[in-house]
Formats: C-alpha cells, sequence, structure tokens
C-alpha cells in the first residue's frame, strides 16, 4: 500500500484533483484569510452553494495537505483504474458535497457549532468506502502502523468519528463519516448499474448487426490485423472511461482471446 505510482502514470482525475490541491495550498500562504472566509464550508452561509465543493480543496496546514494527498494517492489510483475516470470523478465530488450536507444536517440540529469546515478528508473517505468496497479482503497500514484488512479499518474509522464527534479536537468528525456514507451508498448504486450497462451495450451490438446473438467466432475474430486494434482499441477505450467493470461477456471474451494470441506469438 506504501509504494505510490508516480505521477505522470496516475490516471486524468488524480492528477487534476492534486494539483488542484496543491495550488491552493500554494495561494493559502499568502492569502489564507481570504480563502477561509471566501471558499470554507461555513454551515451558517451554506445558501452560498460553491461552499460545498470549494471546501474541499482549500487545506491552511502542511500536515493537513500532506496526509490527505498521500492517502488519496494511495487508494484512488485502483478504485479509478476500476470504476473509469467518468465514475471516479463522479464519486470524489459527490462525496465531497454529501459530507458538506451531512455536516450541515448536524448543524441544523443543534449538534455542531457553526465552525468553518475544509479538507479533502470528506471526498477522501468516500474514496477509501470505495476501495473497501472493491477490494475488502487487501491490508493496509492503520495509522501507517497497524496492518489491518480495509474492511475492518473502514469500521474503526466510524467508530472515531462517532466518539470523537463531541470531543473539540477541530476535526469534522461529522464530514469524515458523511464521506464514508456517501462512498458506499455509490458503490451499492455502480454494483448495481453494472449489469444493466452491460445488457444495453450487448443489446445495442445487436441491433446494429441484425443478430439475434453475436457469434463470439467468425465475425469477432475474423479479420485482418488493422481490424483487430481497432476492436482493442474501442474495448480499452471503454475500460478507461467507463472502469473494468462496465464491459460484457463478449468484450471480456476478446480481451481474453487477444492475449492468448499474443502469448502464442511471443
Amino acid at each position: 500500500m506504501l509504494g505510490l505510482t508516480p505521477f505522470k502514470y496516475l490516471p486524468r482525475p488524480m492528477q487534476t484533483i492534486l494539483l488542484l490541491n496543491a495550488a491552493v495550498f500554494v495561494l493559502s500562504m499568502g492569502f489564507a484569510m481570504h480563502l477561509l472566509v471566501n471558499g470554507a464550508f461555513i454551515p451558517s452561509r451554506a445558501y452560498q452553494l460553491w461552499r460545498f465543493l470549494s471546501y474541499a480543496f482549500i487545506h491552511l496546514n502542511f500536515m493537513h495537505f500532506l496526509i490527505n494527498m498521500l492517502m488519496f494517492w494511495m487508494f484512488a489510483a485502483e478504485v479509478c483504474k476500476t470504476l473509469g475516470e467518468r465514475n471516479f470523478t463522479v464519486l470524489y465530488l459527490l462525496s465531497a458535497i454529501f459530507a458538506g450536507v451531512f455536516s450541515l444536517a448536524f448543524y441544523t440540529l443543534g449538534i455542531t457549532g457553526p465552525n468553518p469546515i475544509i479538507g479533502a478528508s470528506g471526498a477522501l473517505f468516500g474514496v477509501m468506502a470505495a476501495y473497501a468496497f472493491l477490494f475488502p479482503e487487501r491490508h493496509i497500514l492503520m495509522f501507517f502502523i497497524i496492518p489491518m484488512k480495509i474492511k475492518y479499518a473502514v469500521w474503526i474509522f466510524i467508530a472515531i468519528s462517532l466518539f470523537m464527534a463531541d470531543s473539540g479536537d477541530g476535526i469534522a468528525h461529522y464530514t469524515h463519516l458523511g464521506g464514508i456514507i456517501s462512498g458506499y451508498l455509490f458503490m451499492l448504486f455502480w454494483s448495481k448499474k453494472v449489469p444493466l450497462e452491460s445488457f444495453f451495450a450487448k443489446t445495442k451490438q445487436q441491433q446494429t448487426h441484425g443478430e439475434t446473438h453475436r457469434p463470439l467466432e467468425g465475425e469477432l475474430y475474423k479479420g485482418g490485423p488493422t481490424a483487430k486494434e481497432e476492436r482493442l482499441n474501442e474495448i480499452l477505450e471503454k475500460i478507461n472511461s467507463k472502469g473494468l467493470h462496465s464491459l460484457n461477456q463478449e468484450e471480456r471474451d476478446y480481451l481474453q482471446w487477444f492475449g492468448q494470441q499474443n502469448k502464442k506469438r511471443g
């Protein structure tokens, strides 16, 4: 888990998020108060809707910025590759927004005060919840020290958020909890949506070729090298935009067949 993918090989949404956070942190060195007043999530100013997202890119403390970005770098790469760039971007932004909404609910109920909330933690916990959903048996170093399966670590984070919520430690624990809930709900929706996407993709292919069933041999595998490369590029582009789970059975079979052909050549 401590091995980090070099920046240039990270998916584009990850590069963009990291660069935006870094740019805002640099700006905070000279305009900290301006960013806090105009960009932090302030519950009493929730009518200023941009705050539900802008707060997630503001870090005024170097260690806060460093730890959040390091954790994001560690967990987000595999989540992004699995979900696809578009779905990952939606996951990250929705987790940030929902974490703000979740925090607002507790302010409205009088449970929390009007303190400004900043930092990517809400969105980050959404990504971590997605990681736990996808890879529950993976081990992480809890607090960078204790090896533990991610599926158990998430429950510990939830417990900490609940028990420390009213401790006055300066950490927005309800925001963390909102991020976890958001990430889990997103993954539930995503996991149930995949078969439906596969069905429509398959139906579209059948209509295009005027067939009841598209054969795996013949039409799929025939053709010169150019046709095969074009088909492969189409599938790889789909994986990049929508994730591996968006592939239907025919596309999975094609990838497997193509890989076997390359092995034979080697």
